[in-house]
């Protein structure tokens, strides 16, 4: 499943930077900012069918450490406060405590704690429930940089030798428009402003991530977040009164719609094919093609063994489940850009989706100027609306975001 990564915002005006990643392609699909918590709703429809990640500002996060008994494992909720009370100038009961999962060995347990305010946290939550965004996991926004690696030791011969702090250890960074993000270690880093990190990160040698081996520096985010299960487990501030808890929606059942989302989806796999097949040259390639339709087919209703015509057989799937209009839309909103691909032969389709009477596409082209005249081309027709969503450049080629409706 793809994954739409959000840094939320706590000021106002505040941007709020977000990027969309594919985890089976390791591939960033597209990035943008939005002013503020307020332009949430923009995201809504990348938000649907997407894991959504959101990271909370390190403004507005402490994060900290508490040694507790080991007998205190069962009570951490209630101790945990209690422990950190004179260390925090506001009152504990406005604020929120999160942890990452806590394992019992020895005497004494060790756990590193964020503190934020109450408050914070219901804005968050409110911003996203008003953009109608369901999202699970709200962590750090330090959590969004790898943390740092041990690097070689220089030996005492090399003149200007300067030991890196923390054991070996070099800070990594992550640089957002005005704002830094520094990861010091596991459970430990700060956000500040570019203007002030000159000052507060003097002595540390940082290594910022626009500086690794990374071909786009913001897709670190997604690649440090999909890492997760080989490193310590972060911490997600949805726990406890936060935890999340999924609205169900009443007289409906998901099973309902399971099997028409699973004949609509292969219905699409089917209809984008045959177009591209017959609009685009594939060359020895189709037949591939055909053989993974018919094995999409076999995957989504494995009790069915005689495979005679894919096309026919979902239709009448479709129709006991009383879609019978559904069958037509994508195929005939593909038809209408048929124009448009021959037009713009760089036009290259990579993802495609189709809800609610819109054709979704993700597509990437070689130059802004191709990209623009295929939608030009594509609306010459005045039979079907094709809009342009954001749009990136990346090595050398320009990925963007279509939708395409009919023209009512």
């Amino acid at each position: 499943m793809e994954q739409l990564f959000i840094r939320l915002s706590s000021a106002e005006r505040e941007p709020l930077h977000w990027l969309i990643w594919s985890p089976e392609q390791s591939e960033l699909i597209a990035s943008g900012t939005l002013n503020d918590l307020s332009e949430l709703s923009q995201l809504t429809d990348h938000a649907r069918s997407r894991e959504v990640i959101c990271y909370a500002p390190g403004t507005d996060v402490l994060l900290t450490e508490v040694e507790l008994p080991s007998s205190a494992i069962r009570m951490l909720p209630q101790v945990v406060p209690n422990a950190l009370e004179d260390e925090l100038a506001q009152d504990i009961s406005e604020l929120h405590f999160a942890w990452p999962p806590a394992k019992k060995g020895g005497a004494v347990l060790g756990l590193h704690v964020a503190v934020v305010a109450r408050d914070a946290m219901h804005k968050w939550l409110s911003a996203l429930e008003q953009a109608d965004i369901e999202c699970d996991e709200i962590y750090p926004d330090i959590f969004m940089v790898p943390a740092p690696q041990v690097q070689p030791q220089l030996s005492e011969s090399e003149e200007g030798a300067d030991p890196a702090p923390e054991q070996g250890l070099h800070p990594t960074s992550l640089t957002l428009g005005e704002t830094v993000i520094i990861r010091t270690g596991q459970y430990t880093g700060f956000t500040t402003d570019t203007a002030l990190a000159p000052i507060v990160t003097e002595g540390m040698q940082l290594q910022p991530v626009e500086k690794m081996d990374i071909e786009v520096p913001l897709s670190v985010v997604a690649t440090t977040y999909n890492a997760r299960k080989s490193t310590p487990p972060m911490i997600n501030l949805r726990q406890q009164e936060f935890r999340s808890q999924h609205k169900k929606r009443k007289g409906v059942k998901a099973s309902t719609y399971k099997p028409a989302a699973i004949a609509a989806g292969v219905l699409l796999a089917v209809a984008y094919s045959s177009q591209v097949i017959e609009y685009v040259h594939l060359g020895n390639q189709s037949e591939q093609l055909e053989q993974a339709i018919e094995q999409t087919y076999r995957d989504a209703f494995p009790n069915e063994k005689r495979i005679v015509n894919v096309r026919s057989q979902l239709n009448r799937h479709l129709e006991s489940l009383g879609m019978q209009g559904t069958k037509s839309s994508p195929l005939e909103l593909l038809a209408h850009l048929e124009s448009a691909f021959k037009a713009n032969r760089d036009v290259r389709l990579e993802l495609i989706r189709y809800d609610d009477k819109t054709l979704r596409m993700q597509v990437k082209a070689n130059s802004f100027a191709s990209l623009e005249n295929f939608r030009k081309v594509a609306n010459q027709g005045g039979q079907i609306v094709v809009e342009q969503g954001p749009v990136n450049n990346q090595s050398g080629a320009v990925s963007g975001a279509l939708t395409v409706k009919k023209d009512v």
